[in-house]
């Protein structure tokens, strides 16, 4: 089964208070991080990370990537310096990517980065579903990409802080789509 997050940031004590996450220190959070993703990610899940898996940790993330169940791909994000990832950590993962288009379980094509963008591949296609990051809980950022067509913030602030698997992200799509239709003219009329 395929699961989808991002912006975890294991170790990073000042998201708590930047995102108002309702931990009293890292360790909490961490704690309830792992145990959250273990309690629906299985051993043989794919877990698709967008983006800041781990910052500021006083941890290695390999403390964090042998706890954490299912085949881990990373999505780097602003917080993920490539060269940490090319080096014994790349072990860890099955892949770490700037970008990927990943055809589901569900026929749907997947549109994974780790920031939200207006227009990807497909775009107009309702099979086509934009999956990101980046913006956590930020009031003024989720109004306006909730905006967009067939696209969610995966984020682990507005995901009760557990990955989301490939069904309930399509329920989500569907719900916040509801009602909307994707229109484009190239041309101003």
């Amino acid at each position: 089964m395929n699961f989808f997050t991002a912006d975890p940031h294991f170790g990073h004590a000042n998201i708590i208070r930047s995102c108002s996450r309702p931990f009293k220190d890292a360790e909490e959070m961490d704690r309830t991080l792992i145990d959250n993703w273990n309690a629906c990610v299985g051993e043989e899940d794919a877990v698709f990370i967008l983006g800041d898996f781990c910052y500021r940790s006083r941890r290695d993330p390999v403390f964090y990537l042998k706890a954490l169940h299912g085949h881990k791909h990373l999505i780097l994000g602003n917080h993920d310096p490539r060269a940490l990832y090319t080096g014994p950590l790349l072990k860890f993962f099955a892949e770490v990517v700037d970008y990927k288009e990943l055809k589901g379980e569900s026929g749907n094509t997947f549109v994974l980065f780790h920031y939200p963008i207006l227009f990807w591949n497909g775009t107009p296609d309702a099979h086509y579903v934009h999956l990101y990051g980046h913006i956590h809980n930020s009031t003024f950022c989720n109004e306006r990409t909730d905006r967009l067509y067939n696209a969610l913030n995966v984020g682990m602030d507005v995901s009760d802080f557990r990955p989301l698997s490939e069904e309930e992200v399509l329920l989500k799509v569907r719900e916040i789509s509801a009602g909307k239709e994707w229109s484009y003219s190239p041309r101003p009329r």
